[in-house]
């Protein structure tokens, strides 16, 4: 390989992760408050980029961009208001103890805090919620894929250990939730990325 091919294949590598930081970064976002304004201006641009017309990344942005635009501000805060809090309760759960033991506040939130102090990330002050909350997760994902110091092996096993073995049912379920119809799209942009990212770490590094 040439020193030319090999700058070629690193720029692609480096694109390819900016590209999947700011997928997960995006979803934290999203997941951890109705987005305003601004962020919903945004999404009505998405651009799906060079994959393959009909691939399931490329459905997934296309059906987010269609929700964002036929929706407004005030509507997404009251659906992220009955889908994730509601009284007493939302139509979704999203903690990685509850979806791994029924309760939340569990044992994986513990491993969890293990790793993220290993990693010296730290939970905001004006942030009460749990660090397994699917947005901080999301946003931590984007943080570690941006980090020089974070090596392939450490983003495979934190995915590995924090995300994949619920985040899927997740997605899965916020795509059913009641009143979801933007969340509904956000789900299903969720569930195309784990498993994209699951493929990814599939691939010897």
């Amino acid at each position: 390989m040439s020193a030319g091919e090999r700058l070629t294949s690193r720029d692609g590598a480096e694109e390819q992760d900016q590209q999947r930081a700011g997928t997960w970064t995006l979803l934290g976002r999203l997941l951890a408050a109705p987005p305003g304004a601004d962020l919903l201006h945004l999404l009505h641009g998405i651009q799906e980029g060079s994959r393959t017309p009909g691939d399931d990344m490329t459905v997934a942005w296309s059906t987010l961009r269609l929700a964002a635009q036929r929706t407004s501000p005030e509507q997404i805060a009251s659906e992220y208001q009955d889908v994730f809090i509601g009284v007493g309760g939302g139509e979704v759960t999203p903690y990685g103890s509850w979806y791994l033991t029924g309760s939340l506040m569990e044992r994986p939130l513990v491993l969890l805090r293990q790793d993220l102090e290993a990693l010296g990330v730290e939970r905001r002050a004006d942030n009460s919620d749990p660090e397994d909350h699917a947005a901080a997760l999301c946003e931590v994902m984007g943080l570690v894929i941006n980090d020089p110091d974070v090596d392939f092996d450490w983003q495979r096993e934190f995915f590995r250990r924090h995300l994949e073995p619920w985040m899927l049912r997740f997605f899965r379920d916020l795509q059913q939730a009641p009143s979801a119809s933007f969340y509904k799209a956000v789900g299903g942009l969720g569930e195309a990325f784990v498993l994209l990212e699951q493929r990814f770490f599939a691939m010897p590094a």
